[in-house]
């Protein structure tokens, strides 16, 4: 089927054109986030999120979590009414499951969010800027791949970028030998990053957060229980 374009150039300006297509695009992404959700709380999150007044505005999270209320009591007759904890699953959907794509103001003590899938896009240039420099470096599709398949996170500890800046790691150091391929980049915390440096893995890990984790288990008196378990745990691994 073929659609005449020109009516709708016509129109609108250029940058109303821009708009209007953009927010057809963060609805698509809104669509297929919804997807993959069963009815329940964060399907409604995304389901609130499409209606027109909200499309690609900043929302507060106190009516996001009403209507989630609200319609979880439709769904189900009044039989079951408010979520438990909802403000904590909406915290994490936005953190660890949909990381990077929000856009976060505090106004008048309100939590305000909202959607921008399109940051995933500039964090993966950020990286790759900041890598492109440095001799023998990883190729962008290699630093997009991986930061896919970490969702964003430091590998390591966890942690995303909005709770600090990533890096494309070559986790044996190039060198020692290390190569700029797929299997030698590994997503890590810039300031883990910068501290492991050129040390290789095993030596970095024992020398930092291996001694500063079995330091803390000294001092609270728990030294010897760790030591077993740590020791038990990697024999099973």
């Amino acid at each position: 089927m073929e659609y005449d374009v020109k009516p709708f150039i016509k129109k609108h300006s250029i940058q109303k054109r821009i708009r209007i297509l953009y927010k057809i695009t963060i609805k698509l992404h809104l669509i297929v986030n919804a997807k993959n959700h069963k009815k329940g709380q964060l399907y409604y999150v995304f389901e609130f999120l499409m209606k027109p007044e909200n499309l690609y505005k900043f929302v507060k999270q106190g009516d996001i979590l009403l209507y989630c209320d609200k319609r979880r009591s439709e769904d189900t007759n009044g039989k079951q009414k408010n979520f438990a904890d909802n403000s904590r699953a909406v915290e994490k959907m936005r953190k660890d499951l949909y990381p990077l794509q929000w856009i976060e103001v505090k106004k008048g003590g309100e939590l305000w969010f909202k959607y921008m899938p399109q940051n995933k896009k500039y964090i993966c240039k950020y990286l790759y800027e900041h890598h492109k420099h440095k001799s023998d470096c990883f190729k962008k599709n290699i630093i997009e791949e991986k930061l896919c398949e970490t969702n964003y996170m430091c590998e390591i500890t966890g942690l995303p970028m909005s709770e600090g800046k990533l890096a494309a790691d070559h986790f044996i150091p190039k060198e020692k030998g290390g190569k700029s391929e797929n299997i030698n980049c590994i997503i890590l915390n810039k300031i883990l990053n910068e501290k492991k440096n050129k040390k290789m893995p095993i030596e970095w890990f024992c020398e930092t957060l291996l001694t500063n984790f079995m330091n803390i288990c000294k001092k609270v008196g728990l030294l010897q229980e760790c030591k077993e378990k740590i020791i038990k745990f990697i024999q099973e691994f």
